[in-house]
């Protein structure tokens, strides 16, 4: 009797772990085909999203950040149109990039380059640079954003958005510099939004020897304007010999420094004739306008001539 009590206790065990064991791999089955849905329905949404079709083949169409600066001077951005891993590169598509700057929370700049060819590129990296029309004020604080946007038949999605943020500030170049026996010049370019707030300053040496200084305001110019030259004189006409201008264009948190060696060389030049007095003299005769004494007689006989006609 108990061998038989025995045997069906074993019986119900094992019926028992047969039962959790089928329970447990249903449960596991499930959840197998709950996740391969899912990701089957992310790969068809990037799929339909952001795909070309060339013949038979359909390639994914994807563009990855590879670097993005924006400063005073503009945005730069760094497109990336192949994978890595895979050294896959992906076919020629279409973008729109969108350019914004923010002050304080305040949109103060937006600017969208429509249909821009994202092709395989120098090794498949496109670098687009973009300079902004708006004046920026030095010492502010900005925030930079570039805003992709794919297409898709035809019309543009957004795809992704890099973002980056800078203090204003001058920035600005000497282009060139001229000296002679009379005054100098320099020219000035931006390279900054920020409208140019400095100081030019002359500098002429003789050897060692600082023979005049002179300071002037830079034009007020932004990276968009065109160069500008700024000139000065100097005190007296310079003797012969050897000089140096050196000019320094000086700003918050910039200093450039440009220097010229001229030669002064002053060749002898014809006394200027003496002024005619009132009574029509001169005082000497040995000077006199080339040319004068062949006119007067032409004049004479013309004069002649018409009074002559007038008798007749």
């Amino acid at each position: 009797m108990g061998k038989i009590n025995s045997g069906k206790q074993s019986y119900r065990v094992r019926k028992q772990w047969s039962f959790m064991v089928k329970y447990i791999m249903m449960i596991l089955a499930i959840s197998m085909i709950i996740t391969s849905a899912a990701n089957a329905s992310e790969g068809s949404v990037e799929k339909v999203k952001f795909s070309t079709e060339d013949n038979s083949t359909s390639i994914f169409s994807k563009v990855y950040v590879d670097g993005f600066g924006v400063n005073s001077n503009g945005f730069k951005l760094i497109l990336r149109t192949y994978e890595r891993r895979m050294e896959t590169s992906y076919q020629p598509f279409l973008a729109d990039i969108e350019y914004i700057l923010i002050e304080d929370g305040k949109q103060v700049y937006s600017k969208k380059v429509e249909q821009i060819s994202l092709s395989a590129g120098v090794e498949g990296v496109i670098v687009l640079e973009h300079h902004g029309n708006v004046a920026l004020e030095d010492g502010k604080n900005y925030d930079g954003l570039a805003k992709v946007y794919l297409y898709r038949e035809g019309v543009p999605e957004y795809y992704l958005t890099a973002r980056s943020n800078f203090i204003a500030s001058n920035d600005a170049e000497i282009t060139e510099v001229y000296g002679d026996s009379i005054g100098a010049s320099a020219t000035i370019k931006s390279k900054s939004m920020v409208p140019l707030d400095a100081k030019i300053v002359f500098s002429l040496k003789k050897g060692s020897t600082i023979v005049e200084t002179r300071e002037i305001d830079a034009p007020p110019i932004m990276s968009n304007d065109k160069e500008k030259t700024v000139n000065i004189l100097w005190t007296n006409n310079l003797d012969e010999g050897t000089y140096m201008v050196s000019v320094i264009l000086s700003a918050r948190d910039l200093t450039v420094n440009y220097d010229k060696i001229f030669n002064v060389d002053n060749k002898a030049v014809p006394r200027a004739l003496e002024t005619i007095n009132q009574s029509g003299s001169s005082g000497s005769s040995d000077y006199s306008v080339p040319g004068f004494t062949i006119i007067l007689p032409i004049l004479a006989i013309a004069a002649l001539v018409l009074i002559n006609n007038r008798r007749n």
